[in-house]
């Protein structure tokens, strides 16, 4: 009994990390702009969850959040900025509320690394995102 529960907690583990993607440019390295797709990226390349057909993406502007989400929200990120991300080398505080992954922290602060085509690319310490620009 105790294996089939060791099992499931393995399971759901690695249910959270269940797309790879690797990152290019290294592990150490917190440049993330060969990701394109609008997500949330582990800078070790272990785990990733972007938006796809099955996810649901909210942005608010004038809160400056930015929600990520799976049908049955069993797996979600909410963030919220403490200012407005925009330009390039902008460091930025940012909340993290989040159920189902497992490669985020409560508080992080994030560099902007690149702004181009209405998309942001921000890495903090073990994390990287890319997500849409905010309306003004």
């Amino acid at each position: 009994m105790k294996v089939i529960y060791v099992l499931l907690i393995c399971l759901l583990t690695l249910a959270s990390c269940a797309e790879e993607e690797y990152a290019e440019k290294g592990i150490d390295k917190k440049d993330i702009t060969g990701y394109n797709e609008a997500g949330f990226y582990s800078l070790d390349g272990v785990c990733v969850f972007t938006v796809q057909s099955r996810n649901q993406v909210a942005v608010n502007s004038k809160r400056l959040t930015y929600r990520l989400q799976n049908q049955d929200q069993s797996q979600y990120i909410h963030v919220k900025f403490a200012e407005k991300p925009a330009t390039a080398g902008q460091k930025v505080k940012a909340e993290f509320s989040f159920h189902g992954v497992s490669f985020l922290k409560d508080e992080m602060e994030l560099e902007v690394f690149r702004v181009n085509e209405g998309k942001i690319w921000l890495s903090g310490d073990n994390a990287g995102m890319v997500i849409p620009a905010f309306n003004n």
